[in-house]
């Protein structure tokens, strides 16, 4: 099973996916992390000053991760990919072509994740010193998860509440899918 973990930066996604590794009913699975920080160490910009070839290594590592395990968590999805690159795309940062390619992958992609849950924000961003701080930045990303989901019409199921009552949630779905 291929589970996705997607919304906007700073909303709990890696925070989600580190909680539910102790979980006794997912220990089958490989844990996919932080695909944007993966990006960052290899010495390159990410978020509102992000690249072409940014968006690029995103959407092969997302490839990456699809095929190369056959149960997994990520907590970040090609939807993610799509929404970043289309804000960028808007923001004259990353261009036609990219963004064309991102949306190629995302519609050969989308339909192997078997749950996508998708995070809204619940608490404000905290500087961690890699995702960005900027507020209009962040609101800006959040409204465009909306747009593409309702859009496009992506199934996902919508997760709240604290990481316990988040982690009650993602087992209650998987339990439900693997009957």
């Amino acid at each position: 099973m291929k589970i996705g973990i997607t919304g906007a930066h700073s909303t709990g996604k890696t925070t989600l996916l580190n909680a539910l590794r102790g979980e006794a009913s997912l220990a089958g699975y490989d844990y996919c992390v932080e695909v944007t920080r993966w990006v960052k160490r290899l010495g390159f910009s990410i978020n509102e000053n992000s690249s072409d070839e940014v968006q690029e290594l995103v959407m092969i590592k997302h490839v990456y991760n699809m095929f190369m395990h056959d149960n997994s968590i990520s907590d970040r999805t090609v939807l993610d990919g799509l929404v970043y690159s289309t804000w960028l795309n808007r923001n004259g940062k990353v261009s036609n072509k990219t963004l064309d390619m991102v949306n190629k992958v995302y519609d050969r992609m989308e339909k192997e994740y078997d749950i996508i849950f998708y995070i809204r924000p619940e608490f404000e961003v905290e500087d961690d010193g890699v995702r960005s701080i900027d507020k209009r930045f962040h609101q800006e990303i959040v409204d465009l998860f909306e747009e593409v989901i309702k859009r496009k019409q992506i199934p996902v199921v919508q997760l709240t509440g604290s990481v316990r009552e988040r982690v009650e949630q993602v087992l209650k779905e998987v339990e439900c899918q693997t009957k």
